[in-house]
């Protein structure tokens, strides 16, 4: 306090975040609702807090703070919402703001003050606090500094609160976004993504909640749709909770280029195994445009995805009998479905834990026998051979030999199989921790 009383009026930066405080005395409180009475010359607020605590503080932050160029507020709880005259609803000067745990009303205050923001992070909103994506856009459309856009909801919002998904809107443009984070339902991204444009977007980090039919169009547009989008590596990691795809290109350079393939992750939120396939394979047939899996029947073309290399990882050592659920029986459909868009492949990189499911959707189509139509076509799949340009199959495996040896075993027929049809593959091995 008085350092603050006998200092020169320096700008003031209150620091009470996470980092540096773990718990809150009563001599921390006094000191910052002190601080507080000297908004006018506060440059940045980082605070973390109880809920009590933090609306006792920002009932205390209602005058103006014309300098105020960072905002970060954090609290546990999920209830709380900024008072209505907080900073006197003006924020002329800020570039960050971010609120985890902390709500705005219907967007208000700051952010229709706020047009000078570089970065905007809503995090852990429940749904019952919710802004719809017309008035998001409305506000960020006079952002045109904006490059970092983070929203994350913690539950669905009711249906009754969906925005129309079949009205015509205009579109708008984001020239500066370079990052888009999302975690939430996906009517509500289909909604956003519709209607805006980003010329110069560079990350998309997107989770979604679980849903059996995962119905994306207006995602797998927006991503497709970039310039440029030439993803040459993929990744697909099932995990216990969730299942992610991510599309980069590696680079070599020591500096980013600015007219760079985005790099683009796309997860789900799921535990089972076979949810978790069914997600990636409607992700990865909606990309290339390759149709979406609805019960047993799938959709075609000829479009793929422009990847050489493409990981099946697996981050667990061992397989939970929840995990993987009660079907030991591989679906070749939703097997068939993931993979039919990586045409491109050459270098396919699986995880020893995924090499007996991956073993049968490898193998070449069986001719037609006895008059039966062929396996494939039963499941209504096309007859052709998966990754056409595959020339590498690495297991990658830990320190059990005995799993690897099993692995490489179960893979083994099947590229003999490609082999003797004339379609080369090497079988290779690497350690996981090389990687």
């Amino acid at each position: 306090m008085d350092m603050i009383i006998h200092s020169p009026p320096f700008p003031l930066i209150l620091d009470y975040g996470p980092h540096l405080l773990k718990t809150w005395t009563p001599a921390d409180k006094d000191g910052l609702l002190f601080a507080l009475q000297h908004l006018s010359r506060t440059h940045e607020i980082m605070l973390s807090a109880p809920q009590s605590t933090l609306a006792e503080i920002t009932n205390a932050m209602l005058d103006t703070a014309p300098m105020l160029r960072r905002l970060i507020l954090h609290t546990e709880s999920t209830e709380f919402v900024l008072p209505k005259r907080f900073l006197d609803g003006d924020g002329p000067q800020l570039r960050h703001l971010e609120l985890h745990g902390v709500s705005l009303a219907t967007l208000h205050p700051l952010l229709p003050s706020a047009t000078s923001l570089v970065s905007l992070v809503l995090e852990r909103f429940p749904g019952s606090v919710y802004f719809s994506p017309e008035s998001l856009i409305a506000h960020i459309r006079t952002m045109p500094y904006l490059r970092t856009l983070s929203i994350g909801f913690l539950t669905a919002v009711p249906g009754r609160f969906l925005p129309p998904g079949q009205r015509s809107q205009a579109r708008i443009e984001l020239p500066a976004l370079k990052q888009l984070v999302y975690r939430g339902f996906s009517a509500y991204l289909e909604s956003l993504l519709s209607r805006i444009r980003t010329p110069v977007i560079q990350d998309i980090d997107i989770t979604l909640f679980n849903q059996l039919t995962l119905r994306i169009p207006r995602i797998c547009t927006f991503i497709s749709d970039l310039e440029p989008f030439l993803p040459t590596t993929a990744r697909i990691d099932f995990a216990q909770t969730t299942a992610r795809i991510l599309l980069f290109v590696p680079s070599m350079a020591p500096q980013p280029s600015e007219s760079q393939s985005p790099d683009i992750s796309l997860s789900v939120s799921c535990a089972r195994f076979d949810y978790q396939l069914s997600a990636m394979a409607q992700i990865c047939s909606g990309l290339s445009g390759t149709g979406t899996v609805s019960g047993a029947g799938l959709a075609h073309a000829n479009l793929v995805l422009p990847v050489e290399e493409l990981m099946l990882g697996f981050p667990q050592s061992e397989l939970s009998e929840e995990w993987r659920g009660s079907e030991d029986v591989v679906d070749l459909s939703l097997w068939h479905t993931l993979l039919t868009p990586f045409r491109q492949t050459h270098t396919l990189r699986v995880h020893v834990a995924l090499a007996a499911d991956l073993q049968h959707a490898l193998r070449p189509p069986q001719p037609q026998q006895d008059g039966l139509a062929p396996i494939g076509e039963a499941l209504g799949l096309e007859q052709e051979l998966l990754f056409p340009e595959l020339r590498t199959v690495v297991l990658l495996h830990g320190n059990d030999e005995r799993v690897l040896a099993g692995a490489s075993e179960a893979l083994r027929s099947s590229v003999d199989e490609r082999n003797r049809a004339g379609h080369l593959v090497n079988l290779e091995s690497q350690d996981l921790s090389r990687l």
